[in-house]
């Protein structure tokens, strides 16, 4: 590998399919404890699922796979559960939870995928509330789960590049800052091979594609909610990158969507009672 890029070294793993997205303990723990309890029939279970961006995947790719091809796709847990019956269903997600489970010990998933999954779960329900303030109810549920995809990009690479780590085959320790250029710079692309190879719904892939374009290019509702909710979560200091100086109000989503401060100014309180316990980030 010494003559290899990381870059090539990811890639390389990720196809040999060495790579596994990580679920969040505490909701595999949840989901085992639910199943045990309540079966694959529990509406509990499938609200559970609808929380974690690996779990989503991984039942995404099994109800759009190639036996269903000629279908639509499925674009909700409800309609994933729905063909793929609720035993099959909880089967895949019992084994993306032990996959999950399987993925290296080491120091990197600990270190920063508690900040990816909040990022995760804030683009998620600040897309949905964005989507109901602006009169799209209908889109609120693709908005959340649009806001929830987003980022896949960032936990697969993350999840490599604990692979590279823990290998032992690539002799060197990286360092903070080079994880998070990783991340940073290849997430979108890794997102969208992600999509493209799980056959997952082009309904969020342009979520995927677009939601670092400095321009609002787009008339989709969806793209434009995640957008925003990405951007709010930044300034709020959801997540591994922020950006606390951003004025909502100024953005192209904000104007596109017609959305004015003082619902800015509600929704930045939101995600701050939410996941900051109600102190804005420079509180601490």
């Amino acid at each position: 590998m010494a003559n290899k890029s990381l870059a090539e070294v990811i890639k390389e793993m990720i196809d040999a399919d060495r790579v596994r997205l990580p679920v969040h303990p505490k909701l595999s723990q949840q989901i085992t404890t639910c199943l045990a309890a309540e079966g694959p029939d529990s509406k509990q279970l499938w609200k559970l699922v609808s929380h974690d961006p690996a779990l989503l995947c991984n039942l995404f790719r099994a109800a759009n796979s190639s036996f269903f091809a000629g279908l639509q796709k499925t674009i909700s847990v409800e309609e994933a559960v729905t063909r793929l019956g609720s035993s099959k269903a909880s089967q895949v997600i019992e084994r993306a939870c032990r996959e999950g489970e399987g993925c290296p010990q080491g120091e990197l998933l600990p270190r920063y995928m508690p900040s990816l999954w909040q990022h995760a779960q804030g683009c998620a329900v600040g897309a949905r509330w964005l989507a109901k303030r602006c009169g799209y109810q209908g889109l609120a549920d693709q908005a959340y789960l649009a806001g929830l995809l987003h980022d896949v990009g960032k936990q697969f690479l993350l999840a490599a590049l604990e692979e590279v780590t823990s290998c032992g085959e690539f002799g060197m320790t990286l360092s903070d800052q080079l994880v998070e250029e990783v991340i940073d710079t290849m997430h979108v692309e890794q997102g969208l091979r992600l999509f493209e190879e799980w056959n997952l719904p082009e309904i969020y892939k342009e979520v995927v594609a677009d939601h670092h374009v400095e321009e609002l290019d787009t008339q989709d509702i969806v793209v434009a909610v995640v957008k925003l909710a990405n951007k709010a979560c930044r300034k709020a200091g959801l997540g591994l990158f922020q950006n606390p100086d951003l004025v909502l109000p100024t953005t192209g989503e904000a104007q596109f969507l017609g959305i004015d401060e003082i619902a800015l100014a509600e929704f930045e309180i939101m995600l701050e009672d939410k996941f900051l316990g109600g102190k804005p980030a420079s509180s601490g």
